[in-house]
C-alpha cells in the first residue's frame, strides 16, 4: 500500500505536473479551483501477475510501491501507459527515463533563487511565405538555462503573454496595411495585457523570443523601452534552438562613419550582420546622408548566427548606442534616421529599445523589396 508520505514525496518532487504532459494536477481547468487531479502510476506493476503492466519485471514486491518505483500522472496518461497496446513503448527502463527527467527538471527550476522569475513574451509572425511560431517550452528551457525561472501568468489558458501576428492577412512583402494592421495588434496587447502588469508590479522582467519581420520588432522594442528589465533571445539556425549554444565565439560589433553627408540631412544606418550590406546599396535618395556602418568588429564576418551569446548581443546595442549618441552629437540637424540592412531578430528588438523618443530622431525603417530598399515603416 502506497504510504501518505510517499505521496506527498512524490508530489513535491513532480511540482504537481503531470510526468508525461505537464498538465498541472492540483487545479481544476475549468473553474481553477483546488482540485487534485493526480494518479500514482506504478513503474513495475504492483503485482507480478501478467495482468499488471509491467508486472513481469523482477523488482522485488515490497519495493513497488516505494517513491523510486512511482511516477504522478494525469488520468489520460495513466491509462495510455498501462493500456496493452501500449506497453512495448512504455516499458520500465523508458518510464524510469521520464520519471528522472521530469523530477530532475522540477528540480532545476525550484533551484533558481528568488528575484530570477520572468514573464515569457513570445510574439508569431511571418517571415517570408511562411507562418512562424515560438514554442513555449522551448522559451522555457532556454530562460532556465540562463538562471531564470518562467513564469506563465495565471490565466484560464496559462500560456503565457503572446502576441499573435500570423491571423493577419498577408499582402504583397512591404504592404503599409499589413504592418498597420500588425502594430495596432502590438499595441492592443501591450494595453491590455503588458502596461498594467508593469504598472502594478506584478510584471518585473521579461524574456522575449519573437519571430516576425523585422520592422515589427523595432516597434516591440520601442515599446517595451528601458523602464523594465528585459532579456531578448536569438533563435539560432545552427541548433535550431533558442538556447545561446556552448560553442559561442561572442562576437563584438563596432558603428563608423562611413560617409560623412551633407550637414542638413538625414541620417542613414546600415546593418551589416547577418548578411554583408555595404553604403553603396543605400537608395539613391539618401547617397548624401550621413551614413553609419555596423558590422563585426575586426576580422569579423556576417553571418546569420553572428549573435551567439548575451555578450554579443549587449555589444550589438552598444553600438547602436554609439550611433544614436554620435548622431546627437555631431548631427544634431537630422529629422530622420532611415534603417536598412540585415540583423539577427535580436538586434532589431534591442534597436527599437535603444531609441529615444524625446532625443533621437523618428526611425524610417526600409524593407527589400525586389532587390531594394523601400521605407515601410516609421517609428516615432
Amino acid at each position: 500500500m502506497i504510504s501518505e508520505s510517499t505521496t506527498r514525496q512524490l508530489l513535491v518532487r513532480s511540482g504537481g505536473r503531470c510526468a508525461l504532459c505537464y498538465a498541472e494536477l492540483l487545479t481544476s481547468e475549468f473553474t481553477r479551483e483546488a482540485v487534485y487531479l493526480g494518479e500514482r502510476a506504478h513503474i513495475v506493476g504492483r503485482s507480478p501477475s501478467l495482468r499488471s503492466p509491467r508486472g513481469e519485471h523482477d523488482l522485488d514486491i515490497d519495493l513497488r510501491d516505494d517513491l523510486d518505483n512511482l511516477l504522478l500522472a494525469c488520468r489520460s496518461c495513466h491509462g495510455e501507459i498501462d493500456a496493452p497496446a501500449n506497453l512495448n513503448v512504455f516499458t520500465v527502463e523508458q518510464l524510469r527515463k521520464l520519471k528522472q527527467q521530469h523530477e530532475s527538471r522540477i528540480a532545476e527550476i525550484l533551484s533558481v533563487p528568488p528575484g530570477l522569475e520572468t514573464v515569457l513574451l513570445r510574439m508569431h509572425g511571418t517571415i517570408g511565405e511562411s507562418n512562424v511560431v515560438v514554442d513555449r517550452w522551448e522559451a522555457a528551457s532556454a530562460v532556465l538555462a540562463q538562471g531564470r525561472c518562467a513564469r506563465l501568468p495565471q490565466s484560464h489558458d496559462p500560456t503565457g503573454i503572446e502576441i499573435d501576428l500570423r491571423r493577419q492577412v498577408l499582402p504583397a512583402i512591404g504592404h503599409g496595411d499589413y504592418y498597420d494592421r500588425c502594430r495596432q495588434a502590438i499595441d492592443s496587447a501591450f494595453s491590455r495585457r503588458i502596461s498594467p502588469a508593469v504598472e502594478d508590479g506584478s510584471i518585473r522582467h521579461l524574456s522575449v523570443f519573437a519571430l516576425a519581420r523585422w520592422p515589427l520588432l523595432v516597434h516591440l522594442g520601442a515599446l517595451l523601452g528601458d523602464k523594465i528589465g528585459v532579456d531578448i533571445y536569438q533563435r539560432h539556425r545552427a541548433t535550431e534552438s533558442w538556447a545561446w549554444p556552448d560553442d559561442r565565439v561572442e562576437n563584438r560589433f563596432s558603428v563608423e562613419v562611413a560617409v560623412e553627408g551633407a550637414p542638413n540631412s538625414d541620417a542613414v544606418l546600415v546593418l551589416s550582420m547577418s548578411a554583408a550590406v555595404h553604403p553603396h546599396e543605400v537608395p539613391e535618395t539618401l547617397k548624401e546622408c550621413r551614413t553609419y556602418l555596423l558590422e563585426p568588429h575586426g576580422d569579423g564576418t556576417p553571418h546569420s548566427d553572428v549573435v551567439d551569446s548575451p555578450a554579443a548581443l549587449k555589444s550589438a546595442e552598444t553600438a547602436l548606442r554609439d550611433a544614436m549618441a554620435d548622431i546627437e552629437q555631431h548631427h544634431k540637424a537630422a529629422e530622420r534616421l532611415h534603417v536598412l540592412g540585415a540583423a539577427p531578430l535580436s538586434v532589431f528588438v534591442a534597436l527599437g529599445r535603444v531609441v529615444n523618443r524625446e532625443i533621437h530622431p523618428p526611425l524610417i525603417l526600409h524593407d527589400r523589396v525586389n532587390g531594394q530598399y523601400l521605407p515601410v515603416m516609421e517609428i516615432h
